[in-house]
């Protein structure tokens, strides 16, 4: 079928071993079915013209998915559901059309990851079974996850050539390569990267979903601030760091300032410092600043028309906030007008994930995109943020440690602009002293539990939450996406205690 990608990671694996069983079991009345990590079959092969007919009058053909939830007990479903070896015969089987076959199924584990990449069955009528089939159905299926490895060594030597690339052009700078089980670092950023950053880094990337980005700013463990370009090789596997300390010499311009490109666009959660970075960006306080979020009270047509003159502007420097609030035909009139544009121009967003396609398509026409990490990626960093927040105040005021962790812990939904808030509440009622952990108003919020969540329990929180919102909920569906079966999701969420 067309929606088969016969050139994917598990086929190439998989191909020289289904030849092989293909070969061996030709004339015979037994065939082989692979499934892929969703549950889809993605390669049949048939002993003889008989039992192709037999099988696929079952409707056992290509793209098909065997799923517990609409197929019922059967060697794909519930080997995909359990990750163990199931053989299923006769009447064991749920779908009353197969009950005619007995079949045997073997989970595909990918070596390296631990993740379930598919299922190899065996099937064949039910007179027809044989003790020997299980062995040889074993020893196939760890035939494919070797050659899984070998393609993922292939990978792994694509991400260090990239590292060596990176390494050889910044002449010494800072970089990093991390995959699934691997760090390469350099000598310079073996000195300003911290063993306990590394986990806060996997998890601010881990969460996204582009192939490449930029941390404006992150402050390591040891105080240290850095900015962070990283990019994901072809190959899929892992990611380069090329990480900069913020204080490092910078290329100018004849002007004496930075190079900046004509268009940028910031996105992130409400409260992670849009505003600012658009600030920072423009340089100048002498800016024209537009916010979508005054269409609820402006009039949609007048709010556009003075956006556009002033894009015209050869000098002027043009700021349009929260655009993913824009209805789809101002953001399309936007994009257009933007591309023909004289200002400079700067654009602030939600996270991508989150809006309509319209407004994906005006935040991608910038030159340059920057996203904001959720402060709850950046733990670590929270203790600095708010004693440097305290310190604006002039007071003598500080915290405990007892309140700097549960500053810390908590997961600051609103970002930034929460914690500042949180600040300013504090600051309110007293203006000396110390600041203990029962003097906090939102983290007290926070369950006991969350508190020993980890990075990566953070980021994968991230993925799961995020997915649900995107499919309104649906568990099959996110299940699904994320490549795990509906049980790890109800386990997973259990443990991270999202609700629903």
């Amino acid at each position: 079928m067309s929606d088969v990608d016969r050139r994917s990671r598990l086929l190439a694996a998989a191909e020289p071993v289904l030849d092989r069983m293909e070969s061996m079991l030709a004339r015979t009345r037994y065939c082989v079915l692979l499934s892929d990590r969703d549950a889809r079959l993605v390669d049949l092969r048939f002993g003889s013209h008989q039992v192709r007919d037999a099988v696929t009058a079952t409707g056992t053909v290509l793209g098909r998915p065997f799923r517990e939830e609409t197929s019922g007990t059967n060697s794909i479903a519930t080997v995909h559901e359990l990750r163990v070896p199931v053989s299923v015969r006769g009447d064991e089987h749920y779908i009353e059309a197969m009950k005619g076959f007995s079949c045997h199924g073997h989970p595909l584990i990918h070596p390296v990851t631990r993740r379930i990449e598919g299922v190899l069955d065996i099937t064949c009528l039910v007179d027809e079974d044989n003790p020997l089939l299980q062995p040889l159905l074993a020893q196939s299926a760890t035939d494919i996850q070797s050659r899984l490895l070998e393609e993922t060594r292939w990978s792994e030597q694509l991400l260090f050539a990239a590292f060596q690339r990176s390494n050889a052009t910044r002449r010494g700078a800072p970089v990093i390569a991390m995959a699934d089980e691997i760090l390469l670092e350099n000598t310079s950023a073996a000195a300003l990267v911290g063993s306990d950053d590394h986990g806060a880094l996997r998890a601010q990337i881990e969460g996204s979903t582009r192939r490449s980005g930029t941390i404006g700013s992150m402050t390591l463990r040891a105080g240290r601030a850095v900015r962070i370009r990283w990019e994901r090789p072809r190959s899929g596997a892992g990611v380069v760091l090329e990480i900069d300390p913020v204080d490092a010499p910078t290329v100018i311009d004849a002007a004496g300032r930075p190079p900046a490109a004509r268009t940028t666009a910031v996105i992130g959660e409400p409260g992670s410092g849009r505003s600012t970075a658009l600030s920072d960006w423009a340089r100048t306080p002498d800016t024209d600043r537009f916010d979508a979020a005054d269409l609820a009270v402006d009039d949609a047509h007048a709010w556009m028309a003075r956006v556009s003159e002033r894009l015209r502007g050869d000098d002027a420097v043009v700021l349009v906030e929260n655009v993913h609030l824009l209805p789809d035909l101002l953001a399309c009139a936007l994009r257009e007008t933007i591309g023909s544009a004289s200002a400079r121009v700067g654009l602030s967003s939600n996270p991508v994930v989150d809006v309509g396609h319209e407004q994906r398509r005006l935040v991608s026409v910038c030159a340059d995109c920057t996203e904001l990490v959720p402060l709850r990626l950046r733990r670590h960093e929270i203790p600095s943020i708010a004693r440097s927040m305290l310190g604006r105040h002039g007071l003598d005021l500080h915290f405990t440690p007892a309140a700097i962790t549960a500053l810390a812990n908590h997961d600051w939904p609103g970002n930034l602009a929460e914690l500042a808030q949180e600040i300013d509440d504090l600051v309110a009622r007293r203006s000396a002293g110390a600041i203990t952990d029962t003097d906090l108003l939102r983290p007290r919020r926070t369950r006991p539990s969350d508190c020993t969540r980890n990075p990566i329990d953070t980021a994968l929180h991230e993925a799961i939450t995020n997915e649900l919102r995107r499919h309104g909920g649906n568990k099959r569906a996110t299940a699904d996406h994320l490549g795990i079966s509906r049980t790890t999701l109800y386990k997973r969420m259990r443990e991270l205690h999202i609700p629903g």
